[in-house]
């Protein structure tokens, strides 16, 4: 079986780079099927694509600059928009951003070619020679069911609750992967010497601001630089006596982040939503005002019991490989 992916960010694009849940199906899927990751292309046509059996597209809000490979993306979306072999990933740092993005995208197509956007790739082919292409697209969103859209779950979270809070994805058309199992790796646990500080993926977080009152340790940000690396990333949290998951915002709470896992790696204690989690496990629902409370030894404790309870609700990497082919066969079944 032989699957393409591809997408409307430089992420999408490439198996080099941090963690990401895109990346993190790329692995599940080598594990059963041939998989080719590159950029999309403007001259693709539906013939080029025929010989894979699944086309995986990443998105990203449209209007976003981040969006830098959006017009071979587009491209590939119209091209394929009714088949049963699409399936688009949504996932990213502010979901909320999607629907109001993919919103303005359906009334006003062309906005793509505004001159703020001229940055991006093929924008010069794309605005003479396929304006007609991105119209239709948006068309199609306007008026057809969206695709099948593969989504990252939370041990906590439902496929329901997941789709709901994208704006953009019906549950019908949701399916929910745990793509955790993949990328639990305890191998590296730390023993890195602890400062008096909390790790914090987003420290400009308003709910940050306020949970940072009620504490004694200030928190600094799991990266100094804008573009952070995994591994820096790692060393930061590493260092800490936890770390601070933020929920994202305008309702959207907890989101699947590779942050979860770099801490679990670590047998760091995590601190998130407990609004979310409370219902889930004991060990999720701790505040952070009882995690300073704890000694170092407690706290690790807290890290063990976090990372055994959360892997007890987690299918393991063959049923996630199951039912990813599951999905990929009635894809192809669809066709027939």
């Amino acid at each position: 079986m032989k699957i393409l992916m591809t997408g409307m960010a430089s992420a999408h694009c490439s198996d080099k780079g941090n963690m990401t849940f895109f990346r993190g199906l790329l692995k599940a899927f080598s594990e059963f099927a041939e998989v080719t990751i590159c950029e999309p292309n403007l001259s693709w046509s539906r013939s080029d694509l025929e010989s894979y059996d699944l086309v995986v597209v990443g998105l990203t809000p449209p209007t976003a600059l981040s969006a830098n490979k959006i017009f071979g993306a587009l491209h590939t979306l119209n091209l394929l928009y009714e088949s049963p072999k699409l399936r688009v990933v949504v996932d990213g740092p502010q979901i909320w951003q999607f629907k109001n993005s993919f919103n303005s995208f359906i009334k006003n197509p062309l906005q793509v070619f505004g001159s703020m956007y001229s940055s991006r790739k093929d924008f010069a082919l794309a605005k003479s020679k396929h304006t007609e292409s991105v119209v239709s697209l948006a068309d199609k969103l306007k008026s057809i069911p969206w695709p099948k859209t593969y989504l990252p779950l939370l041990p906590w979270k439902t496929i329901e609750q997941t789709s709901e809070v994208t704006g953009i994805v019906p549950t019908s058309r949701a399916i929910g992967v745990h793509i955790d199992s993949f990328l639990i790796d305890r191998e590296s646990v730390s023993n890195a010497t602890k400062n008096l500080i909390w790790s914090v993926d987003n420290i400009k977080s308003s709910w940050w601001e306020l949970l940072s009152k009620t504490i004694e340790m200030p928190g600094i940000p799991v990266s100094s630089s804008k573009k952070p690396r995994d591994e820096e990333v790692d060393l930061n949290i590493s260092k800490s006596i936890g770390l601070i998951v933020t929920p994202q915002d305008r309702k959207v709470g907890t989101w699947w982040s590779y942050r979860y896992i770099q801490a679990l790696n670590l047998n760091v204690p995590i601190v998130t939503y407990w609004q979310d989690t409370a219902g889930f496990s004991e060990s999720w629902a701790k505040l952070a005002y009882q995690v300073e409370d704890m000694d170092q030894y407690d706290r690790q404790e807290l890290a063990r019991r976090q990372f055994r309870d959360y892997m007890d609700a987690l299918p393991n990497t063959n049923q996630v490989v199951t039912m990813l082919e599951k999905d990929l066969l009635e894809s192809i079944q669809e066709r027939i």
